[in-house]
């Protein structure tokens, strides 16, 4: 979170993600290579800006108006939003059954989501995509099924966020030993609950240390730290395993399941944990998120004045032709969070200021 053009970006990350799913793929066997390829590609595209503290802000903010998910966003964005060529009606891309339910990792309704979880808990498809589930997911072994190719794009996913942001958090000196006291073990020890193995987190500490040498030249310590991560990825590509599915016969992209080994499924667990202990709840970032949610927060309200006339001028052109369309609050309430879901932090940060800022400002300023 916060601009650094030496930290990786959704972009960067979706990229690191599609690498890692089409090695899983020549691993296991079993899968579509492109079809892996372009789920990991476009499994993030319906992040809004500042990542999960955005979107758990709009979670909150359109609860009452359909709700908010980034998966579900994905959906939207691919079958709804896209822009096509002119020749073509309408917006969205015809996008293959296959494709579709490679990016399905939740089919849940927005409708059947449990209130009683914590809000960032909250994992669904939006309920108006009821039909578009149905046809992507026909035939699956049980309504909430997962194809293979979607366990492999989220495998890849977690694979890529736990060794990358490792990585990073080497590198800004935000995961060192001598930061992982008893309290941050203790920590990650309750995040796990019942998969601790103390085992795993020796090792992993063990690697940490060996990549973190306090002597030595920049290259020396950037060799190390790339020792680590190509080696976690490679471990964690190595323990992908394709298990056929018993049972009668199921679509080609149901006929297998991902099956992980177990210590390595663990590893790439505790790793995220660390990388929450030590850098999203480091002062530096817990600052930026509590920024990050000021800043989408606002622009909700701003963009949801309903009863201003002058709200719609706010709005891009093509915005506008939408909220002059819309049929009702709901969906004026969707098109604000389609636009604000749609920006970069980058963006989302100079149009706060230009609404917020004391200065008046000119007509000619670029956001």
């Amino acid at each position: 979170m916060g601009g650094n053009d030496f930290f990786r970006t959704r972009l960067t990350h979706s990229l690191e993600a599609a690498q890692i799913g089409k090695a899983i793929v020549i691993q296991c066997g079993e899968a579509n290579l492109e079809l892996v390829e372009a789920a990991c590609l476009a499994h993030d595209i319906g992040h809004p800006p500042f990542g999960h503290t955005g979107e758990n802000v709009l979670k909150e903010l359109m609860s009452e108006f359909g709700g908010f998910e980034s998966n579900a966003q994905n959906l939207r964005i691919l079958t709804e939003l896209e822009v096509r060529s002119s020749y073509q009606k309408g917006p969205g891309l015809n996008v293959t059954r296959a494709t579709t339910d490679a990016l399905l990792k939740y089919k849940t309704p927005y409708s059947n989501v449990s209130r009683n979880e914590p809000i960032a808990n909250w994992k669904f498809y939006y309920d108006s995509h009821q039909e578009l589930i149905e046809w992507a997911s026909l035939n699956a072994p049980t309504d909430t099924a997962r194809s293979f190719e979607c366990q492999i794009m989220n495998w890849a996913d977690d694979v890529a966020y736990s060794t990358h942001d490792l990585d990073d958090g080497i590198k800004a000196g935000m995961i060192i030993e001598n930061k992982i006291d008893s309290r941050v073990e203790r920590n990650v020890r309750e995040r796990m609950k019942d998969e601790w193995d103390q085992n795993v987190w020796e090792e992993v500490l063990q690697r940490i240390r060996l990549a973190s040498p306090r002597l030595g030249t920049e290259y020396d310590k950037k060799a190390k730290r790339r020792d680590l991560i190509t080696g976690l990825i490679d471990e964690f590509i190595q323990a992908s395993r394709a298990k056929k599915r018993p049972g009668k016969s199921f679509p080609s992209r149901y006929q297998y399941e991902l099956e992980i080994e177990q210590d390595k499924e663990v590893k790439c667990k505790i790793l995220k944990a660390l990388v929450w202990e030590l850098i999203i709840t480091d002062e530096r970032i817990a600052t930026l998120r509590r920024k990050a949610e000021k800043i989408v927060r606002t622009l909700f309200t701003e963009f949801t004045r309903l009863n201003d006339e002058r709200t719609r001028n706010i709005y891009p052109l093509d915005f506008k032709e939408k909220f002059d369309t819309a049929k009702n609050e709901w969906e004026k309430y969707r098109i604000a969070c389609d636009y604000i879901a749609g920006m970069t932090d980058s963006y989302a940060t100079r149009l706060y200021s230009r609404l917020t800022s004391g200065e008046t400002g000119s007509f000619l300023e670029t956001i």
